[in-house]
């Protein structure tokens, strides 16, 4: 019989940098409200004294890890993961400075904890919480494992499903409360310390962006289970980071996204990713190379952007030459 969790067993670990100081005691005040045991809080180079705010408004309850300047998102959450582990508690809450849980959230994903660990050893899984802007059941495709040999996400075999998802007649199927996904974001996710020990920490190399991505394929490649509860949700404070989710196709949101900064390293580091730990067949991984960018194509044509999509082109090309880490043209502000 597994132990029955309590919200005091729990660390949220956060990572905050800039001028962010409102979104992060907003998500703090509630995680307090929560009931959370400790909070982590990772100093990845603020604009603002967070460890003699926080340890005037919160005292012992938050833990500050300065970083002495903003070292990129895989070395703040490796480190929020490390301090996080030290605390002693049992289970570690990852979340953005952003991200903050709705009344509730936390309950949910304590039981739901509960029920999926009966089958599974701790250090084999993980839950996420849901996110405010979609329902399980039209997850993104940030989340959802695609299939091998997929290109940016793409895959030659999913075209019949997305064409059929259009037809106006389609089969609308009720929404799932639980559901299993094969990678998925920091922000939210429920886990043991036990998974740190297992899996590892976050690989600093990838910098900027599918850091998250990376680390939980090491799950789901190894037999574990990430779980996504659609009663516990997270909602984003800062909701124009989520902009280019909300457009109708992943070719339009690339192409859209206006800061240079995330497109390189986004696309540069899903290009490694894919290429790295998720290519069997060269050949597959080739044709839906092909595809995806004619198709991006022709949307930078329609668009007025083929300036970006050259810049996604160049982007994916160092991805896929193995390069990683900060790039010089784009440095951290």
């Amino acid at each position: 019989m597994k132990p029955d969790y309590r919200p005091e067993d729990v660390t949220a670990a956060i990572v905050t940098y800039g001028a962010r100081q409102s979104l992060l005691l907003s998500v703090l005040e509630r995680l307090r409200a929560e009931g959370v045991g400790q909070c982590v809080v990772v100093d990845n180079g603020a604009h603002w004294p967070v460890a003699k705010d926080l340890r005037a408004q919160f005292g012992a309850w938050v833990r500050v890890v300065p970083m002495g300047g903003n070292t990129g998102s895989s070395q703040g959450f490796a480190a929020a993961l490390a301090a996080a582990r030290d605390t002693g508690l049992p289970l570690i809450w990852l979340l953005d400075d952003d991200n903050r849980p709705k009344h509730g959230c936390l309950a949910e994903l304590l039981l739901a904890y509960a029920e999926e660990s009966q089958d599974i050893p701790e250090d084999m899984l993980a839950l996420v919480a849901g996110r405010a802007e979609h329902s399980i059941g039209s997850i993104s495709d940030r989340q959802l494992l695609t299939r091998w040999d997929s290109f940016g996400g793409f895959h030659v075999a999913d075209l019949p499903a997305k064409l059929a998802n259009r037809l106006p007649l389609r089969r609308q199927t009720a929404p799932t409360r639980r559901a299993r996904v094969g990678v998925t974001h920091f922000g939210g996710m429920l886990f043991h310390r036990s998974l740190i020990e297992r899996f590892g920490l976050p690989r600093h190399e990838f910098y900027m962006y599918a850091d998250d991505t990376e680390f939980t394929w090491r799950i789901t490649a190894a037999g574990g289970r990430i779980v996504e509860v659609a009663d516990a949700v997270v909602e984003d404070l800062e909701p124009a980071a989520q902009e280019t989710a909300r457009l109708r196709n992943r070719f339009v949101a690339a192409l859209q996204t206006d800061s240079d900064f995330r497109s390189y390293y986004a696309t540069r580091n899903l290009a490694f990713f894919e290429s790295r730990f998720r290519r069997r067949n060269a050949f597959l991984f080739a044709l839906n190379r092909r595809i995806y960018f004619a198709l991006l194509r022709r949307y930078a044509v329609k668009l007025g952007r083929m300036e970006k999509y050259r810049f996604l082109r160049a982007s994916v090309s160092d991805g896929l030459a193995g390069r990683q880490g900060p790039d010089p043209r784009f440095p951290l502000g």
